[in-house]
């Protein structure tokens, strides 16, 4: 995935057909561009897009909007732990401008803490694991993969006998 940071008032972008270019208006306009096309990344730049537009105290407090740094990570890292058939996260805004990603199947959950790049606390629970694994990541996240293909993906001898 590649970030672009515009000046002024216009951009212009060149893409392939792979890529995707969403423009994010504010003070200082900015791009995310994602170079995987894939079932899940519309909706996700889409969600990630309308958390960094969220006004100070969104909560009703003091919350901060979602940090572009922040969305623009978790999209990077979501190019790189998921298929492209691999269902959309939810996406939800954390208070100091992180933010959550989590996927809730029948083969068990994951919940993705996005605190800052390179900072993430990583939690799952498969069906019948009341206590569930953790783990911190800054930078090797090819565990994770293997847990969101492991929820996501059926099992391959329920595909064949099908």
């Amino acid at each position: 995935m590649t970030m672009t940071q515009c000046v002024g008032s216009s951009t212009t972008s060149a893409t392939s057909s792979t890529s995707k270019v969403v423009s994010i208006a504010s003070a200082r306009p900015r791009t995310l561009i994602s170079e995987n096309a894939s079932v899940w990344n519309e909706e996700v730049s889409n969600r990630l897009q309308d958390l960094i537009r969220l006004n100070y105290g969104w909560d009703g407090y003091n919350a901060r909007p979602v940090g572009f740094v922040n969305a623009t990570f978790a999209l990077q890292m979501l190019n790189n732990i998921c298929g492209p058939a691999t269902p959309a996260p939810q996406i939800v805004p954390g208070v100091n401008g992180d933010l959550q990603l989590e996927w809730h199947t029948l083969q068990g959950d994951i919940e993705l803490h996005v605190e800052g790049p390179n900072n993430v606390h990583a939690w799952r629970a498969l069906v019948g694991d009341l206590d569930g694994e953790e783990l911190n990541l800054t930078v090797d996240f090819a565990a994770i993969a293997q847990w969101v293909r492991d929820i996501t993906e059926p099992p391959i001898a329920a595909a064949t006998a099908a």
